[in-house]
């Protein structure tokens, strides 16, 4: 029996690293109460917090990288409270719905993003994201609640509506490790957006 050949000594180290790199998929956490459907995301992201919360206010460019968001701009003038109208879909199989909401948003950087809707398809869409510093990392927090006013499915809503969030939210996250690496901000103008101190 020939000797099992050993593993170079910077393939076992890559071996090793493998886990500490990775980002792990967004823990989306769903309930429906009444109709109002409960959102909580907590994942860590290993970047700074600064590019975090660039990613996150980056509004005029959210559909390039968040699934199933097919347009987001600011449609306030500067000096006026943010308004961002937001438009996309959601859906399996047959049952399909676009999502309409014109969203006022208000800043607190670099930790806190509270919004709620102030128009649209949506009876109530509001919470926020949070941005805290974690070991070599931050951890990144969303939590809404969610209202719809067009009909979702009583027994496979939560899922969808969990299917559909964390895919959102991952692309967020990649997103925010894909300017981490390379070290670039948006150059896209912000309307009116407070900048990160």
């Amino acid at each position: 029996m020939s000797k099992a050949r050993r593993l170079p000594n910077y393939i076992l180290a890559f071996l090793f690293a493998v886990p500490w790199i990775v980002q792990a998929a967004p823990d989306v956490h769903v309930e429906r109460r009444h109709g109002v459907f409960q959102v909580h995301v907590d994942t860590p992201v290993a970047v700074d917090a600064q590019t975090a919360w660039q990613v996150l206010t980056d509004y005029n460019r959210l559909a390039e990288f968040v699934p199933d968001m097919r347009m987001s701009r600011i449609i306030s003038a500067p000096g006026e409270p943010l308004l961002l109208e937001q438009k996309g879909g959601a859906g399996f199989l047959l049952f399909k719905v676009s999502i309409e909401v014109v969203l006022q948003v208000d800043e607190i950087p670099p930790e806190r993003l509270k919004f709620h809707a102030v128009s649209g398809n949506m009876k109530r869409m509001r919470g926020e994201w949070r941005i805290s510093r974690a070991d070599r990392a931050v951890r990144l927090s969303y939590e809404a609640e969610l209202e719809p006013d067009f009909w979702v499915p009583p027994v496979i809503g939560a899922a969808l509506m969990r299917r559909d969030i964390g895919k959102q939210i991952d692309g967020v996250v990649q997103e925010m490790l894909k300017r981490h690496g390379t070290g670039r901000d948006s150059d896209a103008p912000r309307n009116n957006s407070t900048p990160a101190k």
